[in-house]
């Protein structure tokens, strides 16, 4: 088991600025990264930086756009970027950069349009996908389950890929959004889906951080151990306690 305790700096490319405005998110989370007009030198000492920011109406990040920032931040240290869809600009970029790239991936008609707001099927995050591992780009696809009603199916279709890695996260109520009174997806629930992967999924296998916390967070983390995950991100302290002989601990994202 490998615990992760990220100490990588998280940088928006757009500050606070998000024209999408999911729907679990409406910019909440992006509150607590720093801009990259106000990354400072002193806080460029870490060894490793996420990249995102507010996606525009079709899912992008100003990428091009940050070419000069992004090509000095990558001689400071690893980056992981999270992009969205690319155009052919960004995939070039990206290629020059040689990142790694943490990918949103749906299969969830649904989901798609209501929640992420986006004018895309299932086919464009695939192709989306394809395109970026066809470039030679390390894709590490996150997956969030229990806000969707495909979460079986997009798991299938994760196995098929068979990535070297996967992130699996669990929807968490997020306060000021219309989804701050859903409820997590039932443990039970969780259990049976996690364990179909698991047994059709051979790659590494990562609880995210984005989960909910309290009891329920106690009780997934060790749900993760138990079914075979190979590592969780900032485990719950009664699940690092336990397993504190058996795990090794990194200050990476846990992309990389």
């Amino acid at each position: 088991m490998k615990f992760y305790d990220p100490k990588t700096i998280s940088v928006s490319l757009t500050g606070r600025r998000c024209t999408l405005m999911c729907e679990y998110c409406k910019g909440h989370y992006l509150q607590s990264m720093i801009s990259s007009e106000d990354l400072k030198a002193e806080e460029s000492s870490e060894n490793s930086y996420l990249i995102s920011g507010g996606f525009d109406k079709l899912g992008r990040l100003p990428l091009y756009e940050n070419k000069e920032f992004l090509l000095k931040l990558n001689k400071q240290g690893r980056l992981n970027i999270h992009p969205g869809f690319l155009r052919e600009e960004d995939l070039e970029l990206l290629k020059e950069l040689e990142p790694v790239v943490s990918f949103d991936f749906i299969q969830d008609s649904k989901l798609i349009r209501e929640v992420n707001h986006l004018p895309y099927t299932p086919l464009d995050y695939l192709n989306q996908y394809k395109s970026m591992v066809d470039a030679g780009l390390k894709v590490v696809p996150h997956i969030l389950l229990g806000l969707g009603e495909k979460d079986e199916e997009t798991l299938e279709k994760v196995a098929e890929l068979n990535p070297e890695k996967a992130v699996l996260l669990i929807f968490r109520p997020t306060r000021n959004t219309p989804l701050k009174k859903r409820e997590p997806p039932e443990l039970t629930k969780l259990a049976r889906i996690w364990e179909r992967f698991r047994e059709n999924y051979h790659g590494e296998l990562i609880l995210g951080c984005m989960r909910p916390g309290g009891n329920y967070r106690v009780k997934a983390d060790y749900l993760a151990q138990k079914i075979g995950f190979d590592g969780i991100v900032k485990p719950a302290k009664p699940v690092k306690d336990a397993l504190a002989k058996e795990a090794t601990t990194t200050k990476l994202c846990c992309a990389f």
